[in-house]
Formats: structure tokens, C-alpha cells, sequence
């Protein structure tokens, strides 16, 4: 939970605004997909002791170019984001599944470049929420359109990085939750009742 929290950490910086937020998703999905693909391809063949070095030159090709084509199609969001793309290359979040992908020998190719798909989806995914409720409670909009009758009602804490991090933990702690009682069914279920 630490990881993320840190790998989330600039991201939440950003994450004001729902297209800021699905930019940002998007950045690190496409990151993550094609970083994963062409680790997997090449991760026998690096040596162990430049392993992690390799990782963060591939990821922060792919960062750069994606951060171009940001700048070329989507420089609104790209604006909105600022200097947090570039952050994506070092992320922790992008270097953990890069690392776990390299070292999972177990599973294919495919499997490991659906893994990182769906990290993508998942963290793209949480970075919605997150931005929604940052921009309905704190902005009294959503998607850059105003939402009148919230405007009384807004919480301006919600728009700084402490509103982030707060959102952040509550929306950690619903999913947190969820998955234990998840688990606790599921044990129950296989133990007979006894957890």
C-alpha cells in the first residue's frame, strides 16, 4: 500500500480536474503497456546488475514520447499536468510492475503485458474517482463545466496536494475494505465457515 501511495503521489498533484486525471491514466496506462512489452521481450538477455537501469532508460523513452504526442494532440491536458508526465519515468508505481514483469518467469509474454494493462486500468481507474470527487466537492464542476447549486458548497482544501492526499486515503480505505470483506468470504467459504 506504501508503494502506491508514493507512485500516486504525484499524480495526485494533478488530479484537480477529471480530464487532467484521465490524462494523466492514459499517460501511465500507455507507459506501462508498452514499457511491459518490450521488458518482457528483452528482460533474459540484460545482465542482473544493470537490470534496473535498463528498466528506467526504456520507461523514460516511452515517457518521452508519449509526453510528445501529448504536446502535439492533447496540449491542454498536457498543461494541466505540467512538469507530473516527466515525473511518470521514475515513478514507482511504472518501475515496480516493470521489475515484477522482468522477474515473474512463470506467467507468458501476453500475460505479463495484461498485467501491466490492467495496473493501467486500475490506477486510471482509482485517478477518476479521486478527480471527480476533488472536482465536484472542491471546484463545484465536473469535466470543466460548472455545477451552480455545489458553488455554496465547495470545499476549496479538496483542490490543493492535501486534498489530494486526504481523497487518496479515503478512496484507498473503500477499496481496502472492499477487497477484505472480499477475502474473508472467500476464506470462509473454503475453510467451512471458519475464518
Amino acid at each position: 500500500m506504501l508503494l502506491i501511495m508514493l507512485g500516486a503521489g504525484f499524480t495526485m498533484a494533478s488530479s484537480e480536474d477529471v480530464r487532467a486525471a484521465l490524462g494523466m491514466g492514459a499517460a501511465v496506462f500507455l507507459a506501462l503497456v508498452l514499457s511491459s512489452l518490450v521488458i518482457s521481450l528483452i528482460c533474459e538477455i540484460i545482465p542482473d546488475r544493470i537490470k534496473l537501469p535498463a528498466y528506467v532508460m526504456i520507461i523514460a523513452g516511452f515517457v518521452t514520447l508519449i509526453r510528445m504526442l501529448m504536446d502535439a494532440w492533447f496540449p491542454d491536458v498536457l498543461d494541466m499536468l505540467g512538469v507530473h508526465v516527466a515525473a511518470l519515468a521514475v515513478s514507482a508505481v511504472i518501475v515496480r510492475d516493470a521489475e515484477e514483469i522482468a522477474d515473474n518467469r512463470n506467467i507468458g509474454k501476453l500475460n505479463r503485458i495484461m498485467f501491466a494493462a490492467l495496473t493501467g486500468l486500475l490506477f486510471t481507474a482509482v485517478m477518476f474517482v479521486c478527480a471527480a470527487i476533488r472536482e465536484v466537492f472542491g471546484n463545484a464542476s465536473f469535466f470543466g463545466y460548472k455545477i451552480d447549486f455545489l458553488e455554496p458548497y465547495k470545499v476549496s482544501a479538496l483542490n490543493g496536494a492535501f486534498g489530494g492526499y486526504i481523497v487518496l486515503a479515503i478512496v484507498s480505505a473503500i477499496i481496502a475494505s472492499v477487497f477484505n470483506k472480499r477475502t474473508k468470504r472467500r476464506r470462509a467459504a473454503n475453510y467451512g465457515g471458519r475464518v
